[in-house]
């Protein structure tokens, strides 16, 4: 019972914090994909495609697969289609797959809000869910995210070359 409350509360401040956003600066976060995001964070803070690289990786690569996508083909049912189905592979081969990323993608291949839209609206809201998780992970108790704690690469790390 606790789990499915602290679950619950989780998924619930990850949607006001995108609710908030959304109503003070005028972007689009408070969308689909990205409710599904926190709800995926809530549930299984602990499954790899909940983890923040997933989360981020995965909405970038989609995002990116479905601007090109819909350059080419112009927005349409179809479009959304082919987008989602070509963002799956791509964030499997970068070992990144978050499912909500699919659904993003559809959106940007039925609506073609522009490749500006992975600005305004997809990083605000990743960043929103992420943050909003990392935060949890930290302060409720019971509550586990990430699955392993956050590490600089090598090769990003500014101490090094």
């Amino acid at each position: 019972m606790t789990a499915a409350v602290t679950a619950g509360g989780v998924a619930l401040a990850a949607a006001l914090l995108l609710v908030v956003v959304q109503r003070l600066s005028g972007l689009d976060v408070f969308a689909l994909p990205f409710v599904a995001s926190a709800a995926v964070v809530a549930m299984a803070p602990v499954a790899p495609l909940a983890q923040p690289a997933a989360i981020v990786i995965g909405y970038g690569a989609s995002g990116l697969v479905a601007v090109g996508v819909t350059a080419a083909a112009g927005p349409a049912d179809h479009t959304a289609l082919l987008a989602a189905g070509a963002s799956i592979p791509v964030m499997l081969l970068l070992k990144a797959p978050h499912a909500p990323a699919v659904a993003a993608a559809a959106l940007i291949g039925r609506e073609a809000p522009g490749p500006a839209y992975l600005v305004t609206a997809v990083l605000p809201a990743v960043l929103a869910v992420t943050l909003v998780a990392l935060a949890a992970g930290r302060l409720v108790p019971g509550y586990r995210y990430p699955a392993r704690p956050l590490r600089w690469r090598r090769s990003l790390r500014p101490d090094r070359e």
